[in-house]
């Protein structure tokens, strides 16, 4: 004999294979919001312990309508009888007659009650997941490495207008190469002269007088303003980096010191979130950030892509490109080691990103040069078959053609 449990808004219910109603656990009222909120985060919360321990001695098998891992349930006495399975036909059967069955069980007394019931909950269950959604640190994380993105931006237009209007001043501070310190001096001195003066190992080469031309005081108070500013978006810019920095320590160690904080950021960015990155295979992992050629991949047959934003990592972007799809796959792999401990355990373990680095170090020793494939060869060899049929056919063209003049002429 069977019995299926499923879980729902008012509690756990146990149905025999007959569609009957066997045994029922009500949540209580004061606990409804968090049950349903555990249930989401994939819990096993007592009630359903409870329930499926009291009618174990009654079946063979309790079939359980969930996507947890059977391990989940250890705690179950009769754990050798349980099977999980989502959905079953107990589950559908549910779903189908919800009203009915809600009103059986004395969720509530009448339809219009339970109506009103379920839309509370669902409002405050809304309520609920907004509140542990502002709540999670990794949506600050995100907010932050977004906003890195977006002030990079800011400054990279704004250091090119700043060049564009110092150069009228000061053409030969165009010479620094590093903006950083090009927005530094301008922020920091009054003029040419003092810039000269103070900071002469800032120029590769000995300037005694600018070519520049002479503008108002007024100008170069305007200019030397609009320096701070961007000077100022450079400093907020480090805060963040170290603000990151922080967060990515106190939530997701292991991927930090794997991948580091601004790429390992960027990851969760991407996702949503540290848990739903945890829940992503390593394959999927690998391509994440290359959507868009996935899908040329799919529509137009190419090669699909080997690395997505993890290409971003020194160890895949300065590979050997036949080394690189092994180096990718197996970073991909770490990431989800890491981001699991990260979440599941929350213990630091620096092996991971020292096994890595020796992996790494073994597939650029044995594999020093490119090895051609059997398809590769194959693809070659068919290379060579046409070019060498385009040649023959060629040839017997310039053939006939030489015998057609010589009849002409004749």
């Amino acid at each position: 004999m069977e019995s299926y449990i499923i879980k729902c808004i008012a509690g756990i219910i146990a149905i025999n294979e007959d569609l009957a109603i066997e045994n029922y656990k009500l949540f209580k009222e004061d606990e409804v919001i968090s049950n349903l909120i555990k249930i989401e985060d994939k819990e096993v919360i007592s009630e359903e312990i409870e329930l499926i321990d009291e009618i174990s001695d009654k079946y063979d098998k309790i079939i359980i309508e969930t996507t947890n891992r059977l391990s989940s349930y250890k705690e179950v006495k009769d754990y050798e009888k349980l099977i999980t399975k989502s959905p079953n036909k107990c589950g559908d059967y549910l779903r189908e007659n919800l009203e009915e069955i809600l009103l059986e069980i004395k969720f509530a007394e009448t339809k219009e009650d339970l109506k009103e019931k379920i839309i509370d909950i669902n409002r405050k269950l809304t309520t609920a997941k907004v509140k542990k959604s502002s709540e999670e640190d990794d949506r600050l994380l995100i907010q932050a490495i977004n906003s890195v993105d977006d002030i990079d931006e800011s400054i990279s237009k704004l250091v090119e207008r700043m060049r564009d209007w110092y150069t009228v001043y000061f053409p030969e501070m165009d010479t620094i190469g590093n903006n950083e310190t090009y927005i530094k001096l301008i922020a920091e001195n009054d003029n040419r002269e003092s810039i000269l003066n103070n900071h002469p190992e800032s120029f590769q080469d000995n300037i005694e007088e600018s070519f520049g031309g002479d503008v108002s005081p007024e100008d170069l108070q305007m200019m030397k303003d609009f320096a701070n500013s961007i000077y100022s978006l450079q400093n907020s810019r480090k805060q963040l980096e170290q603000y990151i920095e922080d967060k990515m320590e106190s939530i997701a160690p292991n991927l930090k010191d794997l991948l580091g904080a601004s790429l390992g950021a960027k990851l969760i960015a991407h996702i949503g979130s540290v848990k739903k990155l945890a829940t992503y295979s390593a394959s999927t992992v690998q391509i994440m950030g290359a959507e868009k050629a996935i899908f040329r991949h799919l529509k137009t047959g190419e090669r699909p892509p080997k690395h997505g934003l993890i290409f971003q990592h020194p160890s895949v972007r300065t590979a050997k490109w036949w080394n690189r799809g092994k180096i990718a796959r197996n970073l991909a792999l770490k990431i989800t080691l890491a981001v699991r401990k990260d979440v599941y355990s929350g213990e630091y373990d620096p092996q991971i990103a020292i096994d890595y680095e020796n992996k790494i170090k073994q597939i650029e020793k044995d594999n020093p040069f490119p090895k051609k494939t059997s398809k590769r060869l194959n693809e070659e060899k068919k290379e060579r078959k046409g070019k060498n049929k385009g040649k023959s056919k060629k040839y017997k063209g310039n053939k006939k053609n030489k015998k057609n003049k010589k009849k002409r002429r004749k």
